[in-house]
């Protein structure tokens, strides 16, 4: 076994060498990509818009250069829309009564009301003697017709004494009925005409009004109900003149410049309308848990476009300036997400369209964090025809 161990090992060579001398000779192929890509572009092209200058000169682009600008400093916070004080009322029951419509039926929570405006009738629990506006019109007439009673004696007494028939005494006490008589008439009259205009309605209903013009918040009552006195019937809280709460750090309050206005947009909806708010004095509060102090700001006019209790973002001034790279704010158009776009003129046919980060606003100013470099040119009248140029709206 000993002398046959060399020949094995000789075959084995000369079979593997052959095989290794033919892998030599040519290399395994290489497998397929697993995706091939005709004509590849970059992105900067898909955003890259060619005009012919016939279609510049139709389409009327005007164009506008971003340059870095001294800005007054701001800083975004959330608010909240608040009533000011005595601007939300509970209005309850001024007696233990029954409920009812008073005229055309009780508004829904939601409806708005004017100040005045008759809510509930509410008839109280008491004997009918109480009913003390019938009361005040009939001892009003009762009153009237003593003075007229008065009146007709003394004139009569006035002929009688012209003829000799009766005394200048009894004329006298005569007269002197007839003043107590026009007192007793003129208070009277003038506690009808008092009472006519308080809340009690006809049939001895009180008549339960909205103190002030606004919105039914929640009606807590309904007609028919029995109620106790000083139970709550409803809520209505005024739209108009509305005031943003904006609870700010302790640490960062003396950061803020009171004694300008602040601006107001719905959160979520940074690039839409804005609403202008003005420094007031509200009452002094706080929240130890968060050490934070409110300031509060009025808005001016919301026409409905904010409601009491939203979350709102408030755009507050700051003391002091810095700089910061400013575009039109009509060269920023935006897309069905929502991103900020500007188009940056190449040159007088080329145009390249380049997301942007926006700040804040500021009026006629888009305050942009990145996106175009300061000194390019961007297109401002016309943006948003090459917005749809590009994407098959334009012609």
């Amino acid at each position: 076994m000993i002398e046959r161990a060399p020949v094995h090992a000789l075959l084995f060579a000369l079979v593997v060498a052959p095989a290794a001398c033919r892998g030599d000779d040519k290399a395994p192929a290489k497998s397929p990509a697993p995706a091939a890509i005709a004509n590849p572009v970059t992105e900067g092209s898909l955003t890259t818009l060619t005009l012919t200058p016939e279609a510049v000169k139709r389409l009327g682009i005007e164009t506008a250069t971003a340059a870095v600008e001294t800005v007054s400093r701001t800083r975004s916070v959330g608010g909240e829309i608040i009533a000011p004080p005595g601007g939300s009322v509970t209005v309850t029951a001024p007696a233990a009564g029954t409920l009812q419509n008073a005229g055309g039926g009780v508004p829904r929570a939601g409806s708005r009301v004017t100040r005045g405006q008759a809510i509930f009738s509410l008839f109280a629990i008491h004997s009918p003697e109480r009913n003390v506006r019938l009361e005040a019109e009939r001892d009003a007439a009762a009153a009237e017709a003593e003075l007229t009673v008065a009146t007709q004696r003394a004139q009569r007494l006035e002929r009688l004494l012209a003829d000799g028939a009766t005394s200048a005494r009894a004329l006298e006490e005569a007269r002197a009925q007839q003043k107590v008589a026009e007192a007793n008439a003129a208070a009277a009259r003038a506690r009808a005409r008092e009472l006519a205009s308080s809340p009690a309605g006809t049939g001895g209903a009180l008549i339960v009004r909205s103190p002030l013009d606004g919105v039914l918040q929640s009606v807590s009552a309904a007609p028919g109900q029995a109620v106790a006195a000083s139970a709550p019937l409803f809520d209505v809280v005024q739209t108009e003149g509305l005031w943003v709460r904006v609870p700010l750090f302790v640490g960062e309050r003396n950061d803020v410049d009171t004694s300008k206005p602040a601006t107001v947009v719905g959160l979520g909806a940074a690039t839409g309308p804005t609403l202008t708010a003005l420094p007031v004095a509200g009452p002094p509060s706080a929240d130890p848990a968060t050490a934070t102090s409110d300031v509060f700001y009025a808005l001016q006019s919301p026409g409905g476009a904010v409601r009491p209790g939203e979350r709102v973002s408030v755009l507050l001034p700051l003391t002091g300036a810095e700089q910061s790279l400013v575009v039109p704010t009509a060269a920023v158009v935006y897309d069905m997400n929502g991103g900020a776009w500007v188009y940056e003129a190449v040159d007088l046919t080329k145009f390249v369209r380049r997301r942007i980060e926006i700040r804040s606003q500021a009026g006629t100013r888009t305050l942009v964090s990145r996106g175009i470099d300061a000194g390019k040119n961007v297109v401002t009248a016309g943006a948003a025809e090459l917005f749809g140029t590009e994407f098959g709206a334009g012609k």
